[in-house]
């Protein structure tokens, strides 16, 4: 069974971190990491995140650098066949990780496999709003209007994916790999797909 490596930067969502961990610990799909970044939070979030006892959690704490790069700091020590990615504020419903894992396994040649979103309230209701991606075939062209992955909790991906598009930089003081790029104060994620896109030979596709 292929392992899944669960990266939630945390900074400052105290008040949902609880949720957005326990619908991990709720996935049909149990073989997975869930690698908790402390991004320098101030508030209790990491304090909460302590009270779940579960082997699979492992927190890494580093100054407040911004969720690229926490993102980054998960990823270098991830030990999954798949990454995916998990804002500290939203939930996964209990079959995310099997459906896309199904579907990253029966497809050899898509590196990045994500989803539909929906929004929802404070409390946990669905507003009947959705984040509705590019279904198939994404090119270049697509990425250039918009991004056609949606928000960046939707995607899971291949590990070989995210390291075909790392590169080396000193940023920090010293040399490190790096995926997310650092350095943008917007569009990150457009970025982050757009170097999947042109430099690896994997496609981007949903699953349904």
């Amino acid at each position: 069974m292929k392992k899944v490596s669960v990266i939630v930067p945390v900074y400052k969502v105290e008040q949902y971190i609880a949720a957005t961990v326990q619908s991990v610990l709720d996935q049909t799909y149990s073989n997975f990491e869930l690698l908790i970044v402390d991004d320098g939070s101030p508030d209790q979030s990491i304090s909460i995140c302590q009270h779940f006892q579960d082997p699979r959690i492992q927190i890494i704490r580093q100054s407040n650098q911004g969720a690229n790069a926490a993102r980054n700091a998960g990823i270098r020590v991830a030990q999954g066949d798949f990454i995916a990615f998990l804002d500290g504020d939203d939930v996964w419903l209990p079959q995310k990780l099997e459906k896309h894992v199904e579907h990253l396994e029966n497809s050899p040649d898509v590196g990045v496999s994500f989803s539909r979103s929906a929004f929802i309230d404070e409390q946990g209701n669905a507003l009947g709003i959705y984040q509705m991606p590019r279904l198939k075939d994404i090119e270049i062209s697509h990425l250039i209007c918009r991004n056609p992955i949606g928000n960046g909790s939707a995607a899971v991906l291949r590990q070989e994916a995210i390291a075909a598009i790392k590169f080396e930089d000193n940023l920090h003081g010293i040399i490190q790999n790096f995926y997310w790029d650092e350095r943008l104060q917007g569009s990150q994620d457009l970025d982050f797909w757009f170097r999947i896109a042109i430099q690896t030979p994997w496609k981007l596709k949903e699953f349904l």
